[in-house]
């Protein structure tokens, strides 16, 4: 069966338009994990609790995706980094922290407290 001219680029078009939108959900909505190198933090103890503020310097990026993880005594915390959108445009993101059974807390790959210093 032989196909014409106008159906194979009708099966480019919708390839192309295929790897399109996977490029877009790619920076818009899935987005990378974030390092310590891309962020920009604040942290203030309070007695048994630690405020933490977390910021991007790139005002083009926004946070997403946030995850905390303990094991052991170290907190482990996670997020994405996408391009500011409708759905995501904070770049801002703040928690207090709970240290009666954290001694460690790492944010991105990155040691950002550290209790027992």
């Amino acid at each position: 069966m032989k196909y014409g001219l106008k159906h194979k680029a009708m099966i480019l078009l919708g390839i192309a338009l295929i790897i399109g939108l996977a490029f877009l959900l790619k920076l818009f909505i899935i987005g990378e994990p974030v390092d310590g190198v891309q962020i920009v933090f604040v942290t203030s103890a309070n007695g048994q609790s630690l405020d933490l503020q977390v910021d991007t310097p790139e005002s083009a990026m926004a946070l997403r995706g946030w995850k905390h993880h303990q094991d052991g005594s170290t907190l482990y915390i996670s997020a994405r980094k996408v391009l500011v959108s409708p759905i995501f445009h904070e770049g801002h993101y703040e928690t207090s922290i709970n240290l009666e059974t954290v001694e460690t807390i790492i944010l991105g790959g990155k040691v950002i407290w550290a209790g027992n210093l």
